[in-house]
């Protein structure tokens, strides 16, 4: 990026913005980078069980100077990519450090990377990859998990405080599928529209109301998301800031991102490819697991359900995610694999005569012994 034109002042801006929320993002959930925690570090594989704690703790340093350095310096092709490696292989350590805000970010930082002497490239696949996250998001949402758990119980209940005969006498249930739909067209707008800047003023307004729902003043809910809502309002306001010049050469020189943004979230559908990479967010869906402690652990005893009764016959119980989002600022992963070696690891760990490990389907009802 050699000449200050405007795409190249544009570009210095949206990885200024990147690296500016990523590093308040990464610092308030620093639990999840580093080993000294309760919560477990599950590895993708296990030949990974072994590496040593002070790598953890270095691979975290080193990204938290290299944002820094981003953040505050001319920016160098070489330390992004650094950066980018460092990373890679952080989360290669801890399955749970693949949170949907983390993939965004190293997505952006890859198209910067392969990109970075091409700033309009990069404005152009920065909007596909923009009209992905919406789009999928909202299609995950077209279910009934999302109207009961989301739509019902933290919205209407928990947030605007509305009884249930209020909601069952004024039929707002399925009045939740208006989300899901508005997320979608926008997303299908902001592909087609040739007003591509009003309909990320209407994103961004979406993203205000969002942070209204979960933030401070809301329900004070999964705050690591917090500084991502306000993270992609910039983003938004810094790829649209010109007009989009689509080309089609340029996509089809990158259409492995297409696969990737476009193909394969299809899979998540239909539960063949992970939901965090199909920014499956806020839906509802899959599994919530609970551990019964049948001897009291102290190092739980911050996390124990309040009401414990239904699962665990009275003994203290912990929900995984709202331990996840307690400890370490980031929510687990909704995969049944890494809920199974999360299972595995706290039995092992504490024996299967002292823990009970029960996964549950809200919208099934169904309970599962791992």
């Amino acid at each position: 990026m050699l000449k200050k034109n405007l795409s190249e002042k544009q570009i210095v801006y949206l990885i200024k913005g990147i690296v500016f929320f990523w590093l308040l993002t990464k610092i308030w959930s620093y639990k999840t980078w580093i080993t000294e925690r309760s919560y477990p570090v599950i590895p993708p594989v296990e030949m990974l069980e072994g590496v040593p704690n002070f790598l953890h703790q270095f691979l975290f340093g080193f990204s938290i100077v290299c944002l820094l350095t981003i953040l505050s310096f001319k920016i160098n092709r070489w330390l992004v990519i650094s950066l980018f490696f460092s990373e890679i292989i952080s989360c290669a350590m801890d399955t749970v450090r693949w949170q949907p805000w983390e993939y965004m970010y190293l997505c952006f930082l890859l198209v910067i990377i392969i990109n970075f002497y091409k700033p309009k490239n990069i404005v152009l696949i920065a909007h596909l990859f923009l009209v992905s996250i919406y789009l999928f998001s909202g299609l995950h949402k077209f279910s009934r998990d999302f109207l009961n758990t989301v739509w019902l119980n933290m919205f209407l209940v928990n947030f605007l405080g509305l009884s249930i005969d209020f909601i069952v006498q004024y039929k707002l249930f399925f009045l939740g599928l208006l989300i899901p739909t508005i997320e979608v067209l926008l997303a299908l707008l902001l592909l087609f529209s040739k007003y591509k800047k009003m309909v990320s003023y209407l994103l961004i307004v979406m993203h205000l109301c969002i942070l209204i729902f979960i933030g401070p003043i809301g329900l004070q809910y999964n705050s690591v998301v917090w500084p991502w809502n306000l993270a992609m309002i910039f983003i938004l306001l810094i790829v649209y800031l010109n007009p989009i010049k689509f080309s089609y050469k340029t996509v089809f020189a990158n259409s492995y991102w297409l696969i990737l943004w476009f193909i394969m979230p299809v899979l998540s559908l239909f539960g063949s490819w992970y939901q965090y990479f199909s920014f499956n967010l806020y839906s509802g869906k899959g599994d919530q697991m609970y551990i019964c402690l049948l001897d009291n652990k102290k190092e739980f005893k911050p996390y124990f359900e309040s009401s414990n009764s239904t699962f665990c016959k009275g003994k203290p119980t912990v929900n995984l995610q709202n331990w996840a989002l307690k400890e370490i600022k980031s929510a687990p992963i909704p995969e049944a694999e890494i809920y199974g070696k999360i299972a595995v690891y706290l039995k092992r760990k504490y024996g299967n005569n002292t823990i009970k490990i029960i996964l549950y389907n809200p919208r099934t009802r169904i309970r599962k012994e791992l």
